[in-house]
């Protein structure tokens, strides 16, 4: 098992892992990630076995430009409706 100090715990890792949901507790724990570690899961459903455009998108960095475009909109451009 992965047991880490208190320093090592504050690193993020990120894993990708494409297995059935009734199997994932099983690669975790073959990956050695303790059964106790908290964990973030993202699920995607891909039915027709073709990647989501936004994996694709992201994968090809395509939007790593919105990074360096300054913010056009703030809190202060917000406006209450009324109810």
């Amino acid at each position: 098992m992965l047991h880490l100090t208190q320093e090592q715990q504050h690193i993020m890792q990120q894993i990708v892992i494409d297995v059935p949901a009734g199997q994932l507790s099983a690669e975790l724990k073959r990956r050695g990630v303790a059964a106790d570690a908290k964990v973030h899961v993202v699920v995607e459903f891909l039915d027709d076995g073709k990647l989501p455009m936004t994996v694709i998108s992201e994968a090809g960095r395509a939007q790593d430009w919105l990074a360096n475009e300054p913010d056009l909109y703030d809190d202060s451009d917000l406006v209450e409706r009324a109810s």
